[in-house]
């Protein structure tokens, strides 16, 4: 009767404890399937970003610039992760490798962040239980203001393509939520400026329910500026994260030179939670 008495116990007290879930964003500057592609890798370039990833140690791992699975698989062990993308762009997909100890419900594709314009992103969305615990994870990359934005307009434009994304993510996720009736959301990727900046072109993110937990993070590429590349996370998730899980990955502390720039042009966040 003590041994039954002691693994009840034992039984109640370990389904109190809380279990962790890490997550982590990576944009993998036009990641490639070796043929064709716009940066050119070796293999030991692929070993390298399988060593940063393994690094990570993360359960779900959204991704920005991939060109489909194939490239996924040369970094990741697709052995341990289920590997969801976006059906477009060609070569700069959204893509989730999540854990398959964790069940996913649902996949989403968010087509209103691409603007009608099949050269910008969608969002891609899962809907997950782990340990009895719903929670929507996404991936998502908006339109960059770059070299080719070479005029007023044209940055101007671009600016307004972001603010007109964050307002559309931000509706296609309270429709997710009353649908699911659940309020549990992260959302991580390449958001391509700081919500603390001054005219922030994604404040429009930063809601009642909506926090971002990397907002003054600073980039592993130029110290000086904020990063752009974010975890946001809903009210309900907030109270659960472990702040001192919230991290970025400086690169440049493990490579050099070439094999620096073919690894990425962004560093990794990680962020883990501690759910019951």
């Amino acid at each position: 009767m003590k041994i039954i008495y002691l693994l009840f116990l034992s039984l109640l007290f370990s389904c109190n404890e809380p279990t962790e879930l890490t997550v982590s964003t990576f944009n993998i500057k036009w990641l490639g399937d070796g043929v064709g592609d716009n940066v050119e890798r070796s293999d030991k370039d692929y070993r390298n970003l399988e060593s940063i990833v393994k690094s990570l140690n993360t359960d779900i791992l959204a991704l920005q610039e991939i060109e489909n699975r194939l490239a996924l698989a040369k970094i990741l062990d697709t052995n341990q992760y289920a590997v969801y993308t976006s059906s477009y762009p060609d070569e700069q997909k959204t893509a989730l490798a999540i854990d398959k100890k964790i069940d996913v419900l649902e996949i989403y594709q968010i087509d209103e962040i691409a603007l009608g314009n099949r050269d910008l992103r969608p969002g891609l969305v899962a809907y997950c239980n782990y340990n009895g615990y719903d929670f929507f994870i996404g991936s998502f990359h908006f339109k960059a203001t770059s070299r080719h934005d070479d005029t007023p307009v044209k940055r101007t434009r671009s600016f307004d393509m972001r603010q007109d994304q964050s307002k559309h993510l931000v509706a296609a996720i309270n429709e997710l939520m009353e649908e699911r009736n659940d309020t549990d959301v992260i959302l991580m990727g390449d958001f391509n400026d700081s919500p603390v900046k001054e005219n922030s072109n994604i404040s429009a993110i930063d809601t009642d329910e909506l926090d971002f937990m990397t907002g003054e993070m600073n980039s592993c590429k130029f110290p000086r500026l904020k990063s752009i590349d974010h975890i946001v996370v809903s009210q309900s998730v907030k109270k659960i994260v472990n702040k001192s899980s919230i991290n970025m990955l400086d690169l440049s502390r493990t490579l050099r030179g070439d094999e620096l720039r073919a690894a990425s042009d962004h560093c990794p966040v990680t962020m883990s939670l501690n759910i019951k």
